[in-house]
């Protein structure tokens, strides 16, 4: 094995009885229309190589996404393109910087293609605070989710665009912009030819199985890191799924509108803990110096939530998860007040 392997975290998932609000999926139904049309899905080609289902995949989602499928690459899920691109960027040693907190696999990947991770000691997720280490650092790749992951901050185009200009290459992790699309930075990639963004089925689309992800860049930076991928790197029976489901025109206007209600919902319940940060993904972000506490409470009633050292991140879920969320803040109050 390399050097100092043990240093990289080894990710073990575990499945989850009761209410999953912990790893933001989508909890809205698959509508019996689109489970009719998936079942319809021919089996033929299974004995060959994924070709013209990713072709038509990628067709489809260039028209939802508003640029030319020569501008995608497709992978199993965006976390295994950024596991590509980081192979693809950096050489050894160089340096990339993301916001902290953000997603915990930027630093993984950085370090499996032996870069050096940086993210702001304090104040990270302040836009002064990003630009300052990027000074001292000059590092060759930065990563923002955007929204971000774990609080729902909304970066602004324009401090993207200004960080774009002070670095060799910008990924925008767009992981949650189909909540919001109007914030993705697409409407000024043609501007920016460094910046590489990101996006993901798993999340308002609902397909988390499928592991489907898409690489938006530049026709020749999409030709330069396509040759760090593995060829077909993804099933064609996940293609053509996705596929059925991205040409529904009105499913993904559904997924986000159960979303944004029950995020709603999630914010008014969730008040009592804390302050709620702003959010337009399917998750809030509750502030509280109590988070382990809180996150073992709804644990015991069967709700598993994501604790991190000063708050909660919280998926956008059911009323029966809510019900019983509601029903432990009351008993805790209740103890609280006699």
């Amino acid at each position: 094995m390399r050097r100092n392997y043990q240093n990289i975290p080894r990710y073990v998932p575990h499945a989850a009885s009761g209410y999953a609000l912990n790893q933001n999926e989508s909890q809205y139904p698959l509508p019996e229309r689109l489970e009719r049309a998936i079942r319809d899905v021919s089996l033929e080609a299974l004995s060959r190589y994924p070709v013209e289902e990713l072709l038509a995949l990628k067709a489809s989602y260039a028209d939802y996404a508003g640029v030319e499928p020569t501008q995608l690459m497709v992978g199993s899920g965006s976390d295994e393109l950024l596991a590509i691109l980081s192979q693809a960027i950096l050489d050894t040693e160089d340096r990339v910087v993301a916001p902290a907190p953000d997603f915990s696999m930027y630093g993984i990947y950085t370090q499996i293609a032996r870069g050096h991770f940086t993210q702001p000691d304090e104040l990270g997720l302040r836009y002064e605070t990003l630009i300052e280490v990027i000074r001292t650092t000059d590092p060759k790749l930065v990563l923002i989710s955007n929204p971000n992951n774990p609080t729902g901050k909304m970066w602004t185009l324009d401090e993207l665009s200004d960080i774009a200009t002070r670095v060799p290459y910008l990924v925008v992790d767009e992981a949650y912009i189909d909540f919001t699309m109007k914030d993705s930075f697409v409407s000024r990639l043609s501007e920016y030819p460094n910046v590489i963004i990101l996006r993901t089925l798993s999340k308002a689309f609902g397909l988390a199985n499928l592991r489907i992800g898409f690489m938006i860049a530049s026709e020749e930076i999409i030709e330069q890191i396509d040759r760090f991928r593995s060829p077909f790197n993804v099933s064609g029976l996940s293609a053509a799924v996705a596929n059925v489901v991205l040409r529904d025109e009105t499913y993904i206007q559904e997924s986000i509108q159960f979303h944004t209600a029950q995020r709603e919902k999630l914010t008014e319940l969730l008040r009592p803990i804390g302050e709620i940060l702003p959010s337009r993904a399917n998750f809030i972000y509750v502030k509280t110096d109590d988070s382990e506490g809180w996150a073992s409470r709804f644990l015991d009633k069967g709700v598993h939530v994501r604790a991190f050292p000063d708050g909660l991140r919280v998926s956008a879920g059911t009323d029966e998860a809510y019900a019983l969320i509601q029903q432990t803040i009351e008993e805790v109050n209740s103890v609280e007040n006699s």
